[in-house]
């Protein structure tokens, strides 16, 4: 019998079964349709509800796959008193989104792609990897546009580059981000080796001392830790550059 006889004779059976029949027919057929649909949705509403009652969002920073304190509130709060956040008006620093573990990775995913498509996150805080990613989209800010004098002399040594000539030639997109490790293109912190170097991070260390080319905070990591360098960076739409420029000052040992 061929297939579409099949079909169309369990369809014929389900059509005059019992309601018990064509529930297990739907169930069976459709369950992981439901549920996949039932999760969007949800988290859909969350995340609309979330964006239209919060109070005016100055700065929205994203840690992604960072281990992070239970309690992180007294370190906001000294956040929040130092950027001069006042009444009315809040910061957010968002930690619990992983997308290595399978568990959050699809709900982490999800916050991750609305905020960036609704203009909400100002900071992206990740491995080298992922912020590869982002880079290679032009999705990220050139910091020598947008830092002082004094922050340019303060960072320069911790920049993480991009070239911009072997994104427009195809590079990254073509190439894996394993087979860049094993061209050497894959760390960025070397700008004399590039074509067009352009700084699009700052990488923070996730120990009490900085490195040979990173920036590092005990109070941060006493709250946050990578378990590799990360990099900060500000995204392209940021209307919050100054206010995100202050917190990683204050990241970074700056701010007392």
């Amino acid at each position: 019998m061929a297939v579409m006889d099949e079909f169309r004779e369990e369809r014929e059976k389900v059509k005059h079964g019992t309601f018990q029949e064509k529930w297990k027919y739907f169930w069976d057929y459709y369950k992981w349709h439901v549920i996949g649909g039932t999760l969007a949705v949800i988290m859909v509403v969350w995340l609309v509800h979330d964006v239209v009652t919060q109070e005016d969002s100055v700065l929205y920073v994203a840690l992604i796959n960072c281990a992070s304190v239970y309690d992180d509130s007294e370190y906001v709060s000294s956040v929040t008193e130092y950027l001069g956040v006042e009444s009315g008006e809040t910061i957010t620093i968002e930690s619990s989104l992983d997308v290595t573990d399978d568990t959050t990775a699809y709900t982490s995913y999800e916050v991750i792609a609305v905020r960036i498509a609704s203009n909400e996150m100002d900071v992206m805080v990740a491995d080298e990897e992922f912020i590869s990613d982002y880079a290679q989209e032009d999705s990220l800010v050139d910091l020598t546009t947008v830092m002082s004098e004094e922050q340019l002399e303060r960072y320069s040594d911790y920049f993480y580059y991009v070239d911009y000539a072997l994104i427009e030639s195809g590079y990254y997109e073509e190439t894996a981000y394993e087979d860049q490790v094993f061209d050497g293109t894959a760390v960025h912190a070397s700008p004399e080796d590039m074509e067009q170097p352009v700084a699009v991070g700052v990488y923070i260390a996730t120990t009490d001392e900085a490195g040979d080319y990173v920036c590092t905070s005990s109070d941060f990591n006493s709250n946050y830790y990578y378990g590799t360098e990360a990099i900060f960076s500000l995204m392209c739409y940021t209307e919050h550059a100054e206010m995100a420029l202050q917190f990683l000052d204050y990241i970074c040992g700056y701010g007392s």
